[in-house]
């Protein structure tokens, strides 16, 4: 079984129903196969929180702690081109913003800072996206009308083989 615990942010449902279904045009357009990431499972994420030392009841307890601490303000989203990224056998054909998303990367910072002093190990590298698809190839970054959407809230999610669960979410202040 494959699990995964990590800090995201999922837009609005009917935001999430409409790039799935760009996301679907898309990939057909650029003919790629693969898996397609469900309306649900839609997301950004921001940072994953694992600790090789905490069983992960430990580890869920203490990231749901520690999300409690984390304040910001609402804060944009804007991504305004797709493109993949490359991967072992599967590539990840993903939204990406032509912007630096400094405020979503300055929130990261701060999720992360806060993960680190409760003990999880967090990569420092962020780059902002959103996948729709685990494709066959690869595609060049192309140019989209800009999708955009204010982060009102973070949440927890266990990714156990694929399903997503949610365990907690927090909003951020207006």
């Amino acid at each position: 079984m494959s699990i995964r615990l990590f800090f995201a942010n999922k837009p609005a449902t009917e935001l999430r129903l409409a790039i799935a279904e760009f996301g679907a045009r898309l990939c057909r357009a650029h003919r790629l196969e693969g898996s397609l990431v469900d309306a649900g499972r839609l997301h950004v994420t921001l940072a994953a929180a694992w600790a090789e030392h905490l069983s992960l009841p430990e580890a869920i307890w203490r990231a749901q702690t520690l999300a409690m601490t984390v304040r910001a303000a609402r804060l944009p989203v804007c991504f305004d081109f797709t493109g993949s990224f490359r991967g072992a056998g599967r590539h990840p054909f993903v939204l990406r913003g032509s912007e630096e998303l400094v405020e979503l990367a300055g929130f990261r910072d701060r999720l992360r800072a806060a993960m680190q002093r409760s003990a999880f190990a967090v990569s420092s590298g962020f780059t902002p996206h959103m996948t729709l698809m685990w494709a066959d190839r690869c595609v060049e970054d192309y140019p989209i009308a800009p999708i955009s959407w204010q982060v009102r809230d973070f949440e927890l999610v266990l990714s156990a083989d694929g399903d997503h669960i949610q365990l907690g979410r927090w909003p951020l202040t207006s």
